[in-house]
C-alpha cells in the first residue's frame, strides 16, 4: 500500500512551526522587558518575604520559554525532513520517517492526533498576539477614584497637608531623591515594597500563560491541518503521538502562571494596604497630638465643646472647630488604618498560600 503524503501540506506545518518559534522567541523579548529576574527588584522587606523565590521562578518561566522555542524549532526540522523524505522517493511506501519524531512522554500511551481531532478556537492571528502591555489594577483609574473618595477626610487633616508641604519642599530641593514620587510613599515602599512594580510583573505572568494556551490550541489545529493529508502509517501514528504530547505540555503551562499572576497581584495590594496602613496611621497619630493639644480628646467632646462657648471669643471658637475637625480627622484615620491593615493582611496571606508548582516541558 502506497502511503499518500501531500508534502506541501506538511511544509506549510513546517513554516507554522518556524513562526511558532518566533512567537516563542517574542515572548522571550517580552519576558525580559516585563519581569525582572533580579531578586532586589522586589525590594521591601514585605515583597522579600513574600516573593523571596522571585529569582527561582523567573529561571523557571526562562527555562520553559526557552523548552518551548527549541521543541517548535525542532517540530519545524522534523516535517521539513519528512516532506523531503517523501519527495525524494515519490511517495514510497517503505519511507521511514518514525525516527524523526521523539515520543516526549515515555511513560505514557498518548493517543495520537488525527483529522478527526477537533479544532480549537484562537484568539489571536498568532499566540504572540496575547502579550499585551501588562496593566495594574492598582493603576485602575476608577479604583484611584474611589480610594480618593473614601479618603476624603485627608483634606481636613493638619498633618496630611503638612506632608504634603514638606514633599513638596523636598523635590524642590532634592528632586532626584526619591525620582519624583511622594517621599512618604518613598519611604513606605522601603519596607512594603513597589506595589506597582509587582502588580505589572503579576499582569505580565497571566499574559505569558495566555500565550502558552493560544500556543496550545495552535499546535493542535497545526496538526490537524498535516493529519488531513497524511493519513497512514507507522510514521504517521508516532508524528500524531508527539504532537498530542507536544500539545498536552503547552496547554499544562498556563495554570502555573495563573498562580503567578495571582500571588504577585496579592503581593502588590499587601504592599499597597501596608503602605496607606503606615501613612494612615501617622496622620492619625498627629491629628490626635493636634486635637489634644486644643482640648479635645474625642470627636463627641470636640464636638459639645462647639455648643458650650456660649460668649467667648471668636479665637476660642475656632480653636474649637480646629480641635472637632482634628479629632474626627484622627478617628477617621485609625478607621482607615484598620482597613488598610485589613487589605494588607488578607492580600499578604493569599500571596502567601499560593503555591507555584512549574510543569516542566519535555527537552526538544
Amino acid at each position: 500500500m502506497t502511503i499518500e503524503v501531500d508534502t506541501s501540506v506538511v511544509r506549510a506545518g513546517s513554516e507554522a512551526s518556524g513562526e511558532l518559534a518566533s512567537d516563542v522567541n517574542r515572548a522571550l523579548g517580552y519576558f525580559d522587558s516585563h519581569i525582572d529576574t533580579s531578586q532586589s527588584w522586589v525590594a521591601g522587606a514585605l515583597m522579600d518575604r513574600l516573593l523571596s523565590e522571585h529569582s527561582s521562578f523567573a529561571a523557571s518561566v526562562e527555562s520553559g520559554l526557552l523548552r518551548s522555542k527549541a521543541l517548535m524549532l525542532a517540530t519545524q526540522g522534523a516535517l521539513d525532513n519528512v516532506a523531503q523524505r517523501f519527495d525524494d522517493t515519490e511517495h514510497d511506501a517503505q519511507v521511514d520517517v518514525r525516527s524523526l519524531f521523539s515520543d516526549l512522554d515515555p511513560t505514557a500511551a498518548t493517543v495520537p492526533l488525527d483529522a478527526s481531532t477537533a479544532r480549537q478556537s484562537l484568539a489571536f492571528a498568532s499566540p504572540g498576539g496575547a502579550l499585551v502591555t501588562p496593566e495594574s489594577s492598582l493603576a485602575d483609574p476608577a479604583f484611584a477614584v474611589v480610594w480618593d473618595v473614601i479618603n476624603w477626610p485627608d483634606y481636613l487633616s493638619l498633618s496630611y497637608w503638612a506632608r504634603q508641604i514638606l514633599n513638596g519642599v523636598i523635590q524642590l530641593v532634592q528632586p532626584g531623591w526619591t525620582g519624583g514620587q511622594d517621599v512618604f510613599e518613598f519611604l513606605a515602599q522601603k519596607i512594603s515594597g513597589d506595589w506597582d512594580k509587582v502588580a505589572l510583573a503579576g499582569s505580565a505572568f497571566g499574559h505569558v500563560g495566555e500565550f502558552f494556551e493560544e500556543l496550545a490550541a495552535a499546535l493542535q489545529n497545526l496538526a490537524v491541518d498535516i493529519f488531513a493529508a497524511w493519513t497512514s502509517g507507522d510514521g504517521a501514528d508516532r508524528a500524531g503521538e508527539y504532537f498530542a504530547e507536544l500539545v498536552g505540555a503547552v496547554a499544562a503551562q498556563p495554570e502555573v502562571y495563573g498562580d503567578l499572576e495571582t500571588k504577585y497581584t496579592n503581593a502588590a495590594w499587601a504592599a499597597f494596604g501596608a503602605c496607606q496602613a503606615m501613612l494612615s496611621a501617622l496622620d492619625a497619630l498627629i491629628d490626635a497630638v493636634i486635637a489634644a493639644s486644643m482640648g479635645a480628646s474625642s470627636v463627641a467632646e470636640a464636638i459639645g465643646a462647639l455648643f458650650t462657648l456660649g460668649g467667648l471669643a471668636p479665637a476660642a471658637i475656632v480653636t474649637a472647630v480646629v480641635a472637632a475637625v482634628e479629632a474626627f480627622s484622627a478617628a477617621w484615620g485609625v478607621m482607615m488604618t484598620a482597613t488598610s491593615t485589613a487589605i494588607a493582611a488578607g492580600a499578604a496571606i493569599g500571596s502567601a498560600t499560593t503555591t507555584i508548582e512549574f510543569v516542566p516541558l519535555p527537552e526538544a
